[in-house]
C-alpha cells in the first residue's frame, strides 16, 4: 500500500513538473525584477549616515527625502514639464493613431498602402539620426532652451507601429457593420467615433503606455535642446544634474528616482485596464 502511494506521488510529480519548474523560474525572474525597485524604494526613505553603514539594512527611516527631492531640489518643477510634455504627447499620438488607423484600415483611401508605407519605412531611421537637423531647425526657431523644443517633436513623431496595428485591427471588422451604420445614416464622423474608436481601444491603449514610457524616460533630447535653461528640465535630466551637484546625497536621489518610476507604473495600470476592457468590449466575430 505504501509503495503505491509512494509510486502515485512520483507520478504526480513528473506530471506537474513542467508547471512546478514554470512557477519556480517566474518566481526567480520576479524576485530578479523586483528587488532593485525595493532597493531603491527603501534607500529613498533611509538616513545618508544608515546607507552609508548598512546599504542593505532598514533602519534610519527619514521621509523627509521627498521633502527635499520635490521642493529643495525643483523636482516639482521638473515633474511639471515632464507631465506637460508627456501629456501632450500621449494626447497627439493617440488622435493620429486613430486617425490614421481609420483612413488606412476603414476609408482605404487611394494610396492609402504607400501612406502606410512610408509610415513604416520611418522605423528604419533612428533618432540619433534626425536629431541634428532637428536641432538646427529649432535653432532657425529660436526654441532652444524652451518647453518647446520637448513638446513638438514628442507630439508630431511618427508612430508607424500604433497606425500599422490599428489599420490591420479595423481591417478585420466586417463591412456589414458599417454598411448597417451607413443605411441608418450614419455620416463618416459618426461611424469613426461610434464603431472604430471603440474598437480601437485596445491598440490606443497600447499606444498611450509606450509613448508615456517614451516621452517620460527620454534624457538624450532634452540634453540636446535645454540644458541651457533648467527651468525647462524634466525629471531625467534634472535627476542627472542633480547627481552630478549632490553625489553622495543617495536618500534622495533615490526618492527622485521613485518620483520618476511611479507616474509609469500608474499609467501602466490605467490603461492596461483599458487594454483588457477595450479587446473584450471590441470583439467582433467574422
Amino acid at each position: 500500500m505504501t509503495d503505491k502511494k509512494t509510486t502515485d506521488v512520483i507520478k504526480n510529480i513528473h506530471k506537474n513538473l513542467p508547471r512546478i519548474l514554470s512557477f519556480l523560474t517566474m518566481m526567480i525572474i520576479t524576485v530578479l525584477v523586483l528587488y532593485p525597485i525595493i532597493f531603491v524604494f527603501i534607500t529613498s526613505i533611509r538616513e545618508y549616515a544608515f546607507i552609508v553603514s548598512n546599504p542593505f539594512g532598514i533602519n534610519g527611516i527619514r521621509l523627509e527625502n521627498y521633502v527635499d527631492a520635490w521642493a529643495r531640489s525643483r523636482f516639482s518643477q521638473y515633474f511639471v514639464n515632464s507631465v506637460i510634455v508627456a501629456s501632450l504627447a500621449v494626447v497627439a499620438h493617440v488622435f493620429f493613431v486613430a486617425i490614421f488607423s481609420f483612413a488606412i484600415g476603414t476609408l482605404q483611401f487611394k494610396g492609402s498602402k504607400f501612406v502606410l508605407f512610408a509610415m513604416l519605412s520611418t522605423m528604419f531611421i533612428t533618432g540619433e539620426v534626425t536629431s541634428v537637423p532637428m536641432f538646427l531647425l529649432f535653432r532657425e526657431l529660436d526654441f532652444l532652451n524652451t518647453l518647446y523644443a520637448l513638446i513638438i517633436p514628442a507630439m508630431f513623431g511618427v508612430d508607424a507601429v500604433g497606425v500599422l496595428l490599428g489599420s490591420n485591427h479595423l481591417r478585420k471588422i466586417p463591412r456589414e457593420l458599417r454598411e448597417a451604420a451607413i443605411i441608418d445614416g450614419a455620416s463618416i464622423p459618426r461611424i469613426f467615433w461610434s464603431i472604430d474608436l471603440p474598437l480601437l481601444k485596445p491598440i490606443l491603449g497600447l499606444v498611450a503606455i509606450l509613448v508615456f514610457q517614451g516621452v517620460w524616460s527620454d534624457f538624450l533630447w532634452p540634453l540636446i535642446t535645454v540644458i541651457g535653461n533648467q527651468a525647462a528640465y524634466t525629471l531625467p535630466l534634472g535627476l542627472i544634474n542633480f547627481q552630478s551637484q549632490n553625489n553622495a546625497a543617495f536618500g534622495v536621489l533615490s526618492a527622485g528616482l521613485v518620483i520618476l518610476t511611479v507616474p509609469i507604473l500608474l499609467v501602466y495600470i490605467v490603461f492596461s485596464k483599458q487594454f483588457i476592457k477595450g479587446v473584450g468590449a471590441g470583439a467582433v466575430k467574422g
